[in-house]
Protein backbone atom coordinates (compact mmCIF):
# COMPACT_ATOMS: atom_id res chain seq x y z
CA UNK A 1 0.00 0.00 0.00
CA UNK A 2 1.47 3.21 -0.66
CA UNK A 3 1.51 6.71 1.36
CA UNK A 4 -0.92 8.29 -0.54
CA UNK A 5 -2.95 5.31 0.09
CA UNK A 6 -2.52 5.07 3.35
CA UNK A 7 -3.19 8.89 3.74
CA UNK A 8 -6.60 8.93 2.02
CA UNK A 9 -8.08 5.66 4.00
CA UNK A 10 -6.75 7.52 7.49
CA UNK A 11 -8.97 10.45 6.40
CA UNK A 12 -11.72 8.68 4.44
CA UNK A 13 -11.83 6.91 8.32
CA UNK A 14 -11.52 10.07 10.32
CA UNK A 15 -14.22 11.92 7.94
CA UNK A 16 -16.51 9.26 8.39
CA UNK A 17 -16.58 8.80 12.27
CA UNK A 18 -16.94 12.61 12.55
CA UNK A 19 -19.74 12.42 10.34
CA UNK A 20 -20.91 8.91 12.51
CA UNK A 21 -20.67 11.30 15.59
CA UNK A 22 -22.59 14.29 13.97
CA UNK A 23 -25.26 11.76 13.04
CA UNK A 24 -25.93 10.91 16.89
CA UNK A 25 -28.64 13.27 17.56
CA UNK A 26 -30.74 13.07 14.10
CA UNK A 27 -30.79 9.22 14.34
CA UNK A 28 -33.22 7.31 17.39
CA UNK A 29 -33.47 4.07 18.63
CA UNK A 30 -31.54 1.00 17.61
CA UNK A 31 -29.99 2.98 14.61
CA UNK A 32 -28.52 5.50 17.06
CA UNK A 33 -27.58 2.65 19.73
CA UNK A 34 -25.48 1.38 16.47
CA UNK A 35 -24.06 4.89 15.26
CA UNK A 36 -23.35 5.97 18.62
CA UNK A 37 -21.01 2.56 18.88
CA UNK A 38 -19.41 2.86 15.81
CA UNK A 39 -19.07 6.82 16.45
CA UNK A 40 -16.81 5.55 19.84
CA UNK A 41 -14.76 3.11 18.49
CA UNK A 42 -13.66 4.73 15.11
CA UNK A 43 -13.00 8.46 17.54
CA UNK A 44 -11.04 5.68 19.96
CA UNK A 45 -9.47 4.48 17.41
CA UNK A 46 -8.61 7.94 15.80
CA UNK A 47 -7.02 8.92 19.38
CA UNK A 48 -4.88 6.00 19.93
CA UNK A 49 -3.43 6.65 17.02
CA UNK A 50 -2.59 10.10 17.32
CA UNK A 51 -0.97 9.47 20.47
CA UNK A 52 1.11 6.50 19.45
CA UNK A 53 2.42 8.92 16.44
CA UNK A 54 3.45 11.27 19.69
CA UNK A 55 5.08 8.01 20.77
CA UNK A 56 6.61 7.30 17.79
CA UNK A 57 8.31 10.59 17.41
CA UNK A 58 9.49 10.05 21.05
CA UNK A 59 7.39 12.98 22.20
CA UNK A 60 4.69 12.13 24.63
CA UNK A 61 3.47 16.32 24.37
CA UNK A 62 2.63 16.17 20.88
CA UNK A 63 0.70 12.90 21.31
CA UNK A 64 -0.98 14.65 23.96
CA UNK A 65 -1.70 17.60 21.88
CA UNK A 66 -3.46 16.02 19.04
CA UNK A 67 -5.63 14.23 21.40
CA UNK A 68 -6.45 17.09 23.44
CA UNK A 69 -7.04 18.61 19.85
CA UNK A 70 -9.34 15.93 18.67
CA UNK A 71 -10.90 15.60 22.20
CA UNK A 72 -11.85 19.48 21.51
CA UNK A 73 -12.83 19.08 17.97
CA UNK A 74 -15.30 16.02 19.03
CA UNK A 75 -17.07 17.92 21.53
CA UNK A 76 -17.79 21.03 19.19
CA UNK A 77 -18.97 18.59 16.62
CA UNK A 78 -21.22 16.82 18.64
CA UNK A 79 -22.69 19.96 19.90
CA UNK A 80 -23.05 22.16 17.14
CA UNK A 81 -24.55 18.73 15.65
CA UNK A 82 -27.04 18.71 18.57
CA UNK A 83 -28.15 22.35 19.16
CA UNK A 84 -28.72 22.27 14.79
CA UNK A 85 -31.19 19.18 15.17
CA UNK A 86 -32.62 20.58 18.37
CA UNK A 87 -33.20 24.31 16.50
CA UNK A 88 -34.79 22.20 13.36
CA UNK A 89 -36.69 19.87 15.38
CA UNK A 90 -38.35 22.93 17.16
CA UNK A 91 -38.55 25.26 14.08
CA UNK A 92 -40.70 21.87 12.03
CA UNK A 93 -43.07 21.50 14.91
CA UNK A 94 -43.70 24.88 15.30
CA UNK A 95 -44.44 25.16 11.55
CA UNK A 96 -46.31 21.75 11.89
CA UNK A 97 -48.67 23.26 14.72
CA UNK A 98 -49.56 26.49 12.77
CA UNK A 99 -50.20 24.57 9.95
CA UNK A 100 -52.75 22.53 11.73
CA UNK A 101 -56.22 23.40 11.80
CA UNK A 102 -58.15 23.97 14.87
CA UNK A 103 -60.18 20.99 16.17
CA UNK A 104 -63.91 21.12 15.34
CA UNK A 105 -66.04 20.94 18.34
Amino acid sequence: MSLDTANLLGAVFQAASFLLLMAIPWTGGRVRLIVSILAVLGLATILIFQFNVGLQMGDTAIGLQLVLHTLVMIVLYFAVSWIVEKLLRAYLLKRRARKMPPPSS
